[in-house]
C-alpha cells in the first residue's frame, strides 16, 4: 500500500489522535505482557478472551509486534470481558490471578494458550484444563489458591480495567491505543486493512525508523 494512502488512512482512523493520556489511575491497571515502563511506545489493548477478533489480533498483530519491536514497545492488556460471552470473565480471573505470579513469560504463555484453545473452552467452559497446559502443576495450584483466597481483589482488578475502558467510551473489543511521549491515539482498523501493516507503519514513525 502506498505510503501516502497509509498516512491518510491512519489519520482518518485515529479517533483521538494526540489527545492527552488518561489519568494516572490507568497506570495502576492492565497486564504488561511485553516491554516495560521504559519502552518508548506503549500499545494498550482492551480485550475479551472469548472474542474471536481479539484472538485474531493477538496472533496476527500483537505477537508480530513483540517479535519485531522487542523492548521498544510495551504491550499492556486490559481485561474487558463482554456480557455476551459466558466464560470471558472466568478466563479473566485465571489470567489476573496468574499475573500475580510475577513472571511476564508465564503470563504471556497463558495468553497464548487461552487464545489458542478459545474454541474449546468457550464451548465447554473447562478453563482449568486449558490453564494446566500453560502453567506447571505448582503454578496452577498457586493460581487456584489465589482464586479462592484473593477472589475479591481479583474481581476488583478486572473491574478497574473495565472502568478504564468505560471511561474511554469503549463498547467493543478489541480496541487499541498507542501511547508515545505523553500523547495517546485511539486506533480503529477498518475491514480489508491489515492491522499489523498499519500499526507497524505508525510504530516506525514514532520510533524514527
Amino acid at each position: 500500500m502506498p505510503s501516502r494512502l497509509l498516512t491518510a488512512i491512519f489519520f482518518v482512523l485515529c479517533l483521538m489522535a494526540y489527545a492527552p493520556q488518561a489519568g494516572a489511575a490507568d497506570g495502576e491497571t492492565g497486564l504488561v505482557i511485553a516491554g516495560s515502563a521504559k519502552s518508548p511506545v506503549k500499545i494498550e489493548v482492551f480485550s475479551d478472551f472469548e472474542c474471536p477478533g481479539c484472538r485474531y489480533l493477538f496472533f496476527n498483530t500483537i505477537q508480530p509486534v513483540m517479535k519485531n519491536y522487542g523492548d521498544r514497545v510495551s504491550i499492556v492488556y486490559y481485561e474487558f470481558p463482554l456480557d455476551m460471552h459466558q466464560y470471558a470473565r472466568p478466563a479473566s480471573r485465571y489470567v489476573s490471578a496468574a499475573a500475580r505470579l510475577g513472571d511476564q513469560n508465564k503470563l504471556l504463555t497463558l495468553f497464548e494458550t487461552i487464545f489458542a484453545d478459545q474454541d474449546k473452552w468457550a464451548e465447554d467452559g473447562n478453563l482449568e484444563a486449558c490453564v494446566s497446559r500453560a502453567l506447571s502443576p505448582e503454578d496452577l495450584q498457586k493460581v487456584k489458591n489465589m482464586l479462592e483466597a484473593e477472589r475479591e481483589s481479583i474481581e476488583q482488578d478486572i473491574d478497574r480495567d473495565i472502568q478504564v475502558g468505560m471511561n474511554r467510551k469503549i463498547n467493543a473489543t478489541p480496541t487499541i491505543f498507542i501511547n508515545h511521549a505523553g500523547k495517546q491515539e485511539r486506533v480503529v482498523i477498518p475491514p480489508n486493512v491489515n492491522t499489523y501493516t498499519l500499526l507497524s507503519w505508525r510504530l516506525n514513525g514514532l520510533l524514527g525508523q
